[in-house]
């Protein structure tokens, strides 16, 4: 049992003693002073209940009664003089005894250096508290852990670039995390497969300054790729293994694709340089919304895990040729990679989703964020004996939320690949999983949809790593 002591003056010590007395966890000792009738309530009645009536400004008054030994001192006063007199009258009798204060004058200026006092802002948690409910900004903690905004309660709104997304995605990110979701009343503790849909609330906890950058990104309606996996685009160019006509080409579409896509900058990664043309060009491409990255020490790829982490990418762009010698780096990487087709991307023309009986694949909101940035209608390819119904109308959601025509080519006879495989100008989405790192020989004759993403290769591609859900 703890021996607390509570200085009290005003209607709100009142209110705030009257709820202590109502609880049913009062085990504590509680020795109450104050020097005005209004403050003390007929409630406050108990066995662990002292109170003591004097002036607690007057320091000798003070000294005499505090005549037991203490673990907390609690400060509630209506006056700024009172309340900052009490506070030096407690410093006097004991220097490093832990002092909770209440201040609605901005005392904490007057308060330096005193790490044993922790200052209450009423103006602030108040403030905060109805600027919460404004509908663009966060909730928040004020009450628990420092109160300087490192725990954020934020609403997710529908189209917003989280919504179904799994918690596992946001697992990489050391400076945030999201320990619960609530839905319905209910609280969700979030595991690694935990969907998050529109109108969840997320308790999302981290450094303040990076979870008002959170904020923002839940806050965002569509049109929000590469968010969240990140800000940036990262295309990898081995000039060992380029030719110069297919530098050129794809300088040209990922430059349209660093215009007409929501990401911030372009990083331009060099292995492999060669004294050329090629090299001269490059080069010349670095400003404001592009940087070159030159590598001359290492001639492998293994340099992009730390290029990810430290320039916040969010998708990363390679020929094929590149993406099936490294299939495994880019996998571990744990962000999507587009590799580039034979066309040019202002051609596109759709966005396209294979799905069988065996998909274990949801919603896919980055098919419809990134195709409506795109301006490609998105196709569904549905290849099964059976029909999903559940699939198909997650997919009639999203269509709607995105505001997308949606195209459900249904077919329980003939694998899509083959209707596929003579078209050009779409864009496949492909899950990142296990079929596609470990493509087998005999895979041609495979009847499985992911594992088969070769056979159409000649068009764009993203591939969407396994924990995350198309």
């Amino acid at each position: 049992m703890k021996n607390i002591l509570i200085i009290a003056d005003g209607i709100l010590a009142k209110y705030f003693l009257e709820t202590i007395i109502e609880l049913k966890t009062l085990k504590h000792k509680y020795t109450i002073i104050s020097y005005k009738d209004i403050t003390i309530s007929q409630k406050l009645k108990g066995e662990n209940i002292t109170i003591q009536r004097f002036d607690p400004t007057s320091f000798e008054k003070l000294r005499l009664g505090i005549h037991e030994k203490f673990d907390i001192f609690m400060v509630i006063m209506d006056e700024k003089i009172d309340t900052f007199s009490v506070y030096q009258n407690l410093r006097k009798i004991d220097k490093n005894k832990e002092i909770y204060l209440l201040d609605k004058w901005g005392l904490l200026d007057e308060i330096d250096d005193d790490n044993h006092t922790k200052i209450i802002d009423a103006l602030s948690i108040l403030t905060s508290r109805l600027i919460g409910y404004l509908p663009d900004h966060p909730i928040l903690a004020d009450s628990i852990g420092l109160g300087k905004g490192e725990i954020m309660e934020v609403k997710v709104p529908i189209g917003s670039s989280f919504s179904y997304k799994k918690i596992g995605l946001f697992s990489t990110q050391k400076e945030f995390k999201i320990p619960m979701i609530y839905r319905h009343n209910k609280a969700i503790t979030a595991q690694f497969g935990t969907m998050i849909f529109p109108n969840d609330t997320l308790l999302v906890v981290g450094e303040p300054n990076v979870l008002q950058d959170v904020y923002k990104a839940i806050k965002e309606s569509k049109g929000q790729f590469p968010s969240p996996f990140g800000i940036n685009f990262y295309l990898i160019v081995d000039m060992i293994n380029l030719c110069q006509d297919d530098f050129e080409k794809i300088i040209k579409n990922v430059k349209y694709l660093n215009e007409s896509v929501t990401n911030h900058k372009l990083y331009i990664r060099v292995i492999n340089p060669t004294l050329t043309k090629m090299f001269e060009e490059i080069k010349k491409l670095d400003d404001e919304s592009c940087e070159i990255l030159i590598e001359y020490s290492k001639n492998s790829p293994e340099v992009m895990k730390s290029d990810i982490v430290k320039h916040k990418v969010g998708m990363v762009i390679s020929d094929n040729a590149f993406f099936e010698k490294h299939k495994k780096s880019l996998y571990e990487l744990k962000v999507p990679v587009l590799t580039l087709g034979k066309g040019d991307v202002k051609d596109l023309k759709k966005g396209v989703v294979l799905m069988s009986d065996k998909s274990n694949a949801s919603e896919a909101s980055v098919v419809f964020d990134l195709c409506g940035q795109l301006g490609l209608d998105v196709y569904l390819h549905y290849y099964a004996q059976e029909k999903n119904q559940e699939l198909i109308a997650r997919y009639k959601d999203l269509a709607e939320l995105f505001k997308k025509e949606l195209f459900i080519i249904e077919d329980d006879a003939q694998n899509p690949f083959l209707k596929l495989k003579n078209e050009e100008n779409f864009l496949h989405f492909v899950p990142f999983n296990d079929k596609v790192l470990h493509r087998k020989p005999t895979s041609v004759f495979s009847k499985d949809l992911d594992e088969l993403y070769f056979a159409i290769s000649q068009n764009y591609q993203l591939f969407i790593p396994d924990f995350y859900e198309i």
